[in-house]
């Protein structure tokens, strides 16, 4: 992936029933992949496990501590997140050609606090991205609110479970 994230959006296909996930970068690039449950359902856990592992967090003794800490920075990167800019759909360039893939592999690893993490189709080339926490935090969001239009029920495993999750879409 040429170029840092510059917007993400996540809708969900009753169609298909799987979740379109398309990243734009600063380059004009949009790289597009569709996400099915069974993968959505590893995402989070990936996602979740990086959110959990905030030195900030785990090092409050009381698990109200915990809760209150983690509380807090998902208020902070939700508002600092814009959700109410139109996704940009005049990328120049679809490095993963005009067809969406379905993604099937999933690789991460967590370093220095952030996280890198790749998306694979069974065949071909797919993306990597570096995110910080809040980054995460508004990509989970994401997943969740569009998850919650296919009745896909992740909710219950994600961080911001008893959030009332709204139907904005994009994250820029």
């Amino acid at each position: 992936m040429t170029g840092a994230i510059s917007q993400m959006q996540m809708l969900y296909n009753p169609e298909e029933d799987r979740i379109l996930f398309r990243v734009n970068t600063t380059a004009r690039q949009q790289f597009r992949f569709w996400l099915t449950r069974r993968y959505s359902i590893l995402l989070l856990k990936v996602l979740k496990e990086h959110l959990d592992s905030d030195p900030d967090i785990t090092l409050q003794e009381t698990p109200q501590a915990r809760e209150a800490v983690k509380s807090f920075k998902q208020e902070r990167a939700m508002t600092s997140a814009n959700f109410k800019e139109q996704f940009d759909e005049s990328a120049n360039e679809l490095p993963l050609g005009k067809d969406v893939p379905v993604a099937f592999k999933l690789t991460y690893n967590l370093k220095d606090g952030n996280l890198s993490i790749g998306l694979q189709p069974k065949e071909g080339q797919g993306i990597n991205m570096a995110i910080n926490r809040d980054i995460n935090m508004s990509l989970t969001k994401l997943l969740l609110v569009a998850a919650k239009k296919g009745d896909w029920r992740l909710d219950q495993q994600g961080p911001f479970v008893g959030d009332e999750l709204h139907e904005n879409i994009v994250i820029n």
